[in-house]
């Protein structure tokens, strides 16, 4: 039999995940082609691979690019979906339980991000963030911290 505490414990995790959204994702890598992936993904997608604002709470709903590498020692010579929008890019490399997801986020050309209800964001270096977007934003209010 399952000590009752131990299931409390499971049923817990479940419901918030394994992870948090805000982790940030190891040491950053910074030698001349750290980010040689990325701008491989902006050459062949360009800057607004997705032109729906919604996207980034429907990862399982469209078309799907992947990332390969990127600049930090945890998430090197791995291959995670992402997407561009309006200057931004947003990868995939911190999926929650079902239908919260995050990541991290490149934005070399401005000093902002979409007004999207519930989206989080918290800069972790050279133009880069981590973001999160919880399946029900109601009642849940993530930090928008800029660099």
């Amino acid at each position: 039999m399952i000590p009752r505490s131990f299931a409390i414990v499971a049923v817990a995790i479940l419901m918030v995940g394994c992870s948090r959204w805000d982790r940030k994702p190891g040491h950053y890598v910074q030698s001349t082609n750290a980010i040689a992936g990325v701008l491989g993904f902006v050459a062949a997608y360009g800057w607004n691979s997705s032109t729906n604002d919604e996207d980034l709470s429907r990862w399982d709903d469209f078309q799907m690019h992947y990332l390969h590498d990127l600049p930090w020692s945890r998430l090197r010579n791995q291959q995670f979906p992402a997407l561009t929008h309006d200057g931004i890019l947003y990868v995939l490399s911190n999926p929650g339980w079902h239908g919260d997801y995050a990541g991290v986020a490149y934005n070399p050309h401005t000093n902002r991000f979409p007004a999207w209800e519930g989206i989080g964001f918290k800069p972790i270096g050279s133009h880069w963030y981590v973001w999160g977007v919880p399946e029900l934003p109601g009642g849940m209010h993530l930090p928008k911290i800029y660099e």
